[in-house]
């Protein structure tokens, strides 16, 4: 081979480009070069590569220019991964809206700045041609595929991978690389929408309750609150002994009997846990990222219906804005006779809440959601109709900024991350609020059962590693997972090591009726879970609720 063509082979933009990809895959810590990999993955960077080199105007940087719309897609990739612990989806894109409205202000402007400003380079040297245009077909095509005609493309998928792997998103990306695993796992979502009509049958449902489960409820009143973030930081064994961020009122009441719940998601998505503690399932995003975009108002079998027809009034009281989520179509699918937000973000629908001046209340303070809640709850114990009090707070929420109405900074932690003091001192407040919401319930309602979950734990500004940092049960393989968690049964503390979110629904159904919904259904409240024992069940109220 003459010297002229091995140097050509060796040193030239596509050669490079392939040495740096796979640097990059030896080093990164979600994928693998295998042959699902090779077989992929390798191929389309390659060639989606030669289509952007042919589609920019020649200059000295135009190997540097073509190669950065992989590198965003790359990058934000594993960003994503590392900042909340799974992959992202292509269905992702429709909750931008709400990723906007809760991003930090220091933050936003600069992943705008690293999205924008490679875009607006790659955008400006852009020269459209022909042949430009004639070349990335193919790739287009691929890109089409998954959303247009999913069949053919899972046929080809199954064929060139090496393993699907259905229980872990994150092993398949290891398997098969990043942009062919988030083409596949849209395919499969279109497909398994297609045939969601087949799971519409409400007498397939393991989980309906038996007729005569009617006939023994006790009619006590059922407080379920999904905190935001409620994130303990004296789990952290890195915290000094010294620092005692929990109100002593709070100390008193719990106890030292709080326990832990495994809720289905890590730093985002409130409404998993939501859907899970209200429908009884596990929240297996098999065809969305978030089960309530799925909702459309139609009635599925959830707690509220199932209270429903035990006589029960269920209201909802949300926090925070109504348009996240998909909310009101998921509240009423779930068929929740009312359903609370803030007037500030619902001036039009009939409610009790309100938070007050967006700069002094952001994220509706603790404190003034449960005063609220209180005056509520004593309106519905007046009209003597047993109930389903159902609220979900705000405050708490990243970059966890404690607000002009919660109190001064009391504690701080020097040789910590940044993050940890504000954590501490939320929390102080949080507690604080917390154990006088409590202990004003139980006065006020003896009988009833009240739980309290953490919907997940919160993103940390240096990512999921810095829970590793802070020593947050570093030996657990669920450790991400694990919230606090709290139950009090006619004004008596029960404690529980581990509970899984879905199993909430089944504690709740054994408490209105004395103990005989888990005489006559599964009730397996053990740790760990059983998730697989209730896909088809899953489905069918997902089916259910997509009419």
């Amino acid at each position: 081979m003459p010297l002229t063509l091995l140097l050509s082979i060796i040193f030239n933009r596509y050669t490079f480009f392939l040495g740096i990809v796979l640097l990059y895959i030896d080093s990164a810590p979600i994928i693998e070069l295998t042959k699902g990999v090779w077989r992929m993955e390798i191929p389309l960077l390659l060639y989606l590569y030669f289509c952007f080199n042919n589609l920019i105007k020649p200059s000295r940087w135009q190997a540097v220019v073509a190669a950065l719309p992989l590198a965003m897609l790359y990058l934000g990739h594993d960003y994503y991964f590392m900042r909340f612990a799974r992959i992202p989806k292509w269905i992702e894109c429709t909750q931008i809206p709400e990723l906007i409205g809760v991003l930090d202000m220091k933050l936003g402007p600069l992943l705008g700045a690293s999205i924008l400003i490679p875009l607006v380079i790659f955008i400006s040297c852009l020269k459209i041609s022909p042949k430009g245009v004639v070349l990335l077909l193919p790739a287009l095509l691929v890109f089409v595929a998954p959303f247009q005609y999913p069949d053919g493309f899972l046929s080809v998928f199954r064929k060139l991978t090496i393993e699907i792997i259905y229980y872990s998103t994150s092993i398949n990306v290891g398997y098969n690389g990043r942009i062919v695993t988030s083409l596949y796992h849209e395919a499969k979502r279109r497909e398994t929408l297609k045939n969601l009509i087949n799971f519409r049958d409400l007498e397939q449902l393991s989980l309906r309750v038996p007729p005569e489960m009617n006939q023994k409820t006790n009619g006590k009143n059922v407080h379920l609150i999904i905190l935001e973030s409620f994130i303990d930081p004296t789990l952290f064994d890195t915290l000094p002994k010294s620092i005692k961020p929990t109100h002593p009122d709070y100390l008193k009441l719990v106890q030292g009997q709080q326990g832990f719940s495994i809720s289905p998601i890590f730093g985002g998505y409130t409404a998993q846990p939501e859907f899970e503690a209200l429908c009884g399932v596990p929240a297996f995003q098999e065809f969305d990222q978030i089960e309530f975009n799925i909702f459309t108002g139609s009635k599925t079998y959830c707690l509220p219906a199932i209270l429903k027809g035990f006589g029960y009034k269920s209201t909802a009281s949300n926090a925070y804005k109504p348009e996240f989520f998909n909310t009101i179509p998921a509240y009423r699918g779930l068929d929740f006779d009312s359903m609370n937000f803030a007037k500030e973000y619902t001036p039009t629908m009939e409610t009790y809440l309100s938070k007050g001046a967006e700069e002094n209340n952001q994220f509706f303070f603790d404190e003034d959601l449960f005063a609220q809640n209180l005056a509520f709850v004593q309106k519905m114990l007046d009209a003597k109709k047993p109930f389903f009090n159902y609220l979900l707070t705000v405050y708490g929420h990243f970059p966890f900024d404690l607000g002009a109405r919660a109190g001064p900074p009391l504690f701080t932690a020097p040789d910590m991350p940044s993050a940890v003091d504000k954590i501490l001192n939320q929390y102080y407040y949080r507690t604080k609020a917390l154990a006088s919401y409590l202990n004003r319930l139980m006065e006020m309602d003896p009988t009833a059962l009240i739980v309290l979950a953490s919907d997940h734990l919160p993103p940390l500004p240096d990512g999921i590693g810095e829970y590793d940092t802070l020593g947050y049960f570093q030996k657990e393989p669920d450790r991400l997972l694990i919230n606090r968690f709290l139950v009090f049964r006619a004004g008596k503390i029960e404690k529980y090591d581990r509970f899984a979110h879905f199993n909430i629904y089944r504690l709740i159904l054994d408490f209105v009726t004395d103990h005989a919904y888990c005489q006559a259904m599964p009730c397996n409240f053990g740790y760990p879970a059983d998730r697989e024992a209730w896909r088809n069940d899953y489905r069918t109220i997902i089916g259910l609720a997509s009419r």
